[in-house]
């Protein structure tokens, strides 16, 4: 609630205090979020839902949505504004796309905002499975303000995992960058929480595929270098045979790409370092000869599911841990420009190379 106080002054004091048209607060709807949707009409195929605080006569604070369909955004917004007394303006932390939408492309609704004023690029950007629409509007007894719950937890996210930092300039710049795609976080809305079901990678604008929570940690990993990570896997206890957790915090990692131009093939290489925070095998990891084990099962891991999840973005032509990017840096502009890199990254040769160090063979259980 202080999060949402400070930004509702701040965006106040500037309709007060700045050139031009001035506005009273009363009159304002400072929309907090916004969600995109495909419509069941084919005239206007765009639906845009708002929500922003309300304050009731008693001094307590709440939330409306309103929800219009148009031909574009910018369409929806001025029938927006005939739904309401108030005066909406942006303002927005959040924007949301629908699954259907997402899939079908984003760009003819994300570059009519592209040049607005009022849509910051921090603003946060993510997918929902299903309605962005439904998610707005859901009753959630533990959230109560859907807009600014998504916003931290997008926020948090990023904090964990550098892959998760979703904005609009990210987004933009990735989807313009030669040789990478984009990626957005997906949430779903089923039963009385809001879940995060993983990553959405992109091919161009549009939605192609899921990846697992898991999937999600190995991508940080393959995307660059990690400074104080974590990574949970299952692993199967060589001393038992059964399947076991362990958790690794404290994770420094060096990421490193070679590109051989002549066969076009890209070796992939990792050096982590990290400390055991819990083990539940059966090994005595106080003993050398067992942390030595631990490292190599921890580095087969890393190295199979690596290699399944590139696979995988080579099946869905999308890319968004960059490999393009070390291809093209090591081809002339020439040979790049006549590429079709898509075909070439789904037939593209890997090599995965892992080395794992555990400094710390920390608790057990």
């Amino acid at each position: 609630m202080q999060n949402k106080m400070t930004v509702l002054i701040a965006i106040c004091w500037l309709f007060l205090t700045g050139c031009g048209e001035s506005n009273i607060i009363e009159d304002l709807a400072i929309i907090e979020a916004v969600a995109f949707d495909m419509s069941e009409s084919k005239e206007n195929p765009i639906n845009t839902t708002v929500l922003f605080p309300t304050v009731t006569k008693a001094g307590k604070f709440d939330s409306t949505t309103l929800t219009a369909n148009g031909k574009s955004s910018h369409d929806t917004f001025l029938k927006l504004q005939n739904l309401t007394n108030l005066k909406i303006v942006g303002g927005q932390s959040t924007i949301l796309f629908g699954e259907d939408l997402s899939k079908k492309g984003l760009m003819n609704v994300v570059k009519t905002f592209t040049r607005d004023p009022e849509v910051s690029t921090r603003v946060k950007f993510a997918i929902v499975e299903g309605k962005g629409e439904e998610l707005l509007k859901k009753k959630i007894p533990s959230v109560e303000d859907n807009a600014e719950y998504l916003y931290t937890f997008i926020d948090k996210l990023g904090s964990q995992n550098k892959v998760y930092n979703t904005d609009k300039y990210r987004f933009l710049r990735d989807y313009y960058d030669d040789g990478i795609d984009p990626v957005l976080p997906v949430f779903s809305y089923e039963g009385e929480n809001i879940e995060l079901k993983g990553l959405g990678t992109f091919k161009g604008d549009q939605y192609v595929t899921l990846l697992t929570l898991s999937e999600t940690q190995i991508l940080n990993f393959l995307s660059g270098d990690i400074k104080n990570g974590e990574l949970m896997m299952s692993i199967n206890d060589e001393e038992s045979g059964e399947n076991c957790q362990i958790l690794l915090s404290s994770i420094n990692s060096d990421n490193d790409n070679k590109v051989n131009t002549r066969n076009l093939s890209v070796e992939v290489i990792l050096d982590l370092k990290g400390s055991v925070l819990e083990y539940t095998g059966t090994m005595d990891l106080s003993e050398e000869k067992y942390q030595r084990q631990l490292e190599k099962q921890v580095e087969d891991y890393l190295i199979t599911n690596s290699k399944k999840l590139l696979i995988k973005l080579q099946e869905y032509q999308t890319d968004p841990i960059g490999i393009g990017k070390f291809v093209r840096n090591r081809l002339s502009y020439e040979r790049w420009n006549k590429m079709n890199w898509n075909k070439t990254f789904s037939n593209l040769n890997f090599k995965v190379k892992v080395k794992v160090d555990l400094t710390n063979t920390g608790k057990s259980k």
